[in-house]
């Protein structure tokens, strides 16, 4: 049977978790409650923190001391007076991080390294505290799933190359009680050793990138096979989640599928619920929408901009995510106060733009792979990189009965729709390379929309 849940809670997961961050345990029964707390309470709380933050920055943080001002908010609600400071970039962050660092000192902080969208490494600190109260929310959202601490979790990552980094990922996998499954192989021995390998640990969950899980459930629905065990949930995160994918996994894995969405720099950022909508963190960021600067109205998408209001050591003010999505004007079902993201739209670099300044959501080149693909186009697999305003590279996988005639109508859609311009290079590769991270992605637009 090995080594229960139990005793990876108490015994392994939340010791070393109390030493790096704090009672992730405690925070959670409070994240419990705080999830039910008034719209009005909550604010109130944001507001506090907020202001804490900025007092904090301003008198610690080098690299806002000439950007905030000393009446950050005087006498008016700070969460009306956010909008008026200037937002934080990633460019930001990869050209600063050391000014952005407190010279405060705050104890031990725990060190992340993430490489984001751009894939540049880019380092932060975070506060015990801030670290603790991320790992509640998260603790809190796979509650809403149903998932508990000590569940042992299947994860489809990306694994390290590097030996060291490796041997840290492989004790940081045993402490989390986690099997952890390459996103880098996706042949069908590779998926047939994966299912060995997961009927042998048996996870009470799954959770990783949306195209993993998506192929792994494609092989399972092809190769006619099932789990041979229970699965509680399917957590997905890091790529767009549709309508189709989650379908799909639901039908080969048999279990509910839930969202997550969050970011290396901010952590958790919204989980969604069993009703089926995504709930902010609000005890620990405060979520804008913007349009071209603009905060948008609610139900109306935007690029997210989010402060972080707990982490003193790397304060995040009015960071740029480059995500887009939409906030809810309706409370959901389920009965928490916590606002709801009504949809993550996709990355800054998953959208085409045209020399006209108008934008095309990633997903409307994939609609015209997927039309085709259901009409026996013979693509296994497809990627499409805007490499300027009117020029395009597409990649096919094909299949030993592709047509090639297929090829133009992608084209003549996107000239249609587009740009009646554009130009085309196609390549046939053996399989679409994923990036460093694991992730995959099918559409590159050319990035850097809103100033960014």
């Amino acid at each position: 049977m090995g080594i229960g849940k139990s005793f990876f809670r108490n015994v392994i997961y939340l010791p070393i978790a109390r030493y790096q961050a704090g009672p992730v345990d405690r925070l959670l029964d409070d994240f419990l409650e705080s999830q039910f707390q008034t719209s009005t309470a909550l604010k109130e709380s944001q507001a506090a923190r907020l202001t804490a933050l900025v007092d904090h920055a301003r008198q610690h943080v080098p690299f806002y001391q000439d950007r905030l001002p000393d009446d950050f908010h005087s006498g008016t609600d700070p969460l009306q007076a956010l909008p008026n400071l200037p937002c934080l970039l990633k460019s930001d962050l990869q050209a600063s991080a050391g000014r952005l660092r407190s010279s405060a000192d705050l104890g031990r902080l725990a060190v992340k390294t993430t490489g984001g969208s751009t894939g540049q490494p880019v380092t932060l600190w975070k506060t015990r505290e801030a670290w603790a109260l991320e790992l509640a929310a998260t603790w809190r959202g796979y509650q809403w799933a149903g998932i508990a601490m000590g569940d042992k979790q299947a994860r489809f990552w990306g694994i390290p190359h590097q030996p060291a980094a490796r041997l840290k990922a492989r004790a940081i996998d045993f402490t989390c009680h986690r099997l952890r499954l390459s996103a880098f192989s996706f042949s069908d021995e590779d998926m047939q050793g994966y299912l060995r390998s997961l009927r042998r640990f048996k996870p009470r969950y799954f959770y990783g990138y949306v195209s993993m899980l998506r192929e792994f459930a494609n092989y399972l629905l092809r190769t006619k096979q099932s789990l041979g065990f229970p699965l509680a949930a399917t957590v997905t995160t890091s790529e767009v989640l549709t309508p189709a994918d989650r379908s799909l996994m639901a039908e080969a894995f048999k279990a509910p599928v839930f969202n997550e969405y969050g970011c290396g720099e901010l952590g958790s950022v919204a989980h969604e619920c069993e009703a089926g909508r995504l709930h902010l963190t609000e005890e620990n960021m405060i979520v804008e929408v913007l349009n071209q600067d603009v905060p948008a109205p609610a139900g109306e998408p935007g690029e997210l901009v989010i402060t972080e209001v707990n982490n003193l050591a790397f304060p995040l003010i009015r960071y740029r995510t480059g995500d887009y999505g939409t906030l809810s004007p309706e409370p959901c079902s389920c009965g928490r106060n916590l606002r709801v993201l009504d949809g993550i739209q996709g990355r800054a670099y998953d959208f085409i733009r045209n020399r006209d300044g108008r934008l095309f959501h990633g997903e409307f080149i994939m609609y015209i792979f997927e039309d085709i693909q259901r009409q026996g186009a013979g693509i296994k697999q497809f990627q499409v990189i805007q490499q300027d305003l009117d020029r395009f590279l597409i990649r096919i996988v094909a299949t030993d009965d592709y047509d090639t005639r297929w090829e133009q109508v992608v084209m003549d859609r996107i000239r249609e729709h587009v740009d009646p311009a554009a130009t085309f290079v196609v390549e046939y590769p053996q399989a679409i390379q994923r990036e460093n991270s694991g992730k995959l992605r099918l559409i590159k637009g050319l990035g850097q929309v809103d100033g960014q």
